[in-house]
């Protein structure tokens, strides 16, 4: 008798299963290649208006270089302008989703947040304008201090938000790092 409850529960939780893949499977739309418009107004903000195209395959488009998996997309324009878009930790795994455009020198043009879900309040702090400037125009690694800047590499950090500082800087220095071997193969 005590067997019959578990048979019942088990086969109730297979069909769910099976119709919850179901429709996923009919209704998941692959968004990986696409520009959204909220994307899209980032990528104006930083690089002016044009025609943008995510590179979905490295390899054909002459990149023969290792894509770090923090990078979620390479964002090129038709006057050759360029973007990542990088998931970077901050406090949170994976809190940080920057979308850091590049000049033709190899330095930082500019940095949108496109989405955040650190500390609020705290890191989330690092949207602040002062801050992603300060790393515009740095072509060498960001390295993030408490104190005031003392070289061109160097952005202090935001109060009470080191770890989101960091993140940013080292999704920095992964652009800066991947755009240099980018440019080394053209």
């Amino acid at each position: 008798m005590t067997l019959k409850p578990a048979i019942v529960l088990s086969a109730v939780t297979t069909i769910v299963s099976a119709l919850l893949i179901t429709a996923h499977n009919l209704t998941y739309v692959d968004t990986s290649g696409i520009i959204t418009p909220k994307l899209e107004e980032k990528c104006v903000s930083l690089m002016g208006s044009g025609n943008y195209t995510i590179v979905s395959d490295w390899l054909e488009a002459g990149y023969v270089i290792e894509k770090p998996d923090s990078i979620n997309k390479l964002i090129l324009k038709d006057d050759g302008a360029a973007a990542f878009e990088i998931i970077a930790d901050g406090y949170n795994k994976g809190g940080l989703d920057l979308l850091i455009a590049m000049n033709n020198d190899g330095s930082i043009r500019g940095i949108e947040v496109v989405s955040i879900t650190e500390t609020p309040g705290l890191g989330t702090n690092v949207n602040d304008t002062a801050f992603l400037s300060a790393f515009e125009g740095i072509n060498d690694k960001a390295v993030i201090v408490r104190k005031t800047p003392g070289s061109p590499s160097e952005v202090e950090a935001v109060t009470g938000a080191t770890y989101s500082s960091k993140g940013v800087a080292s999704a920095v220095n992964t652009a800066i790092s991947v755009y240099r071997e980018m440019r080394a193969l053209k």
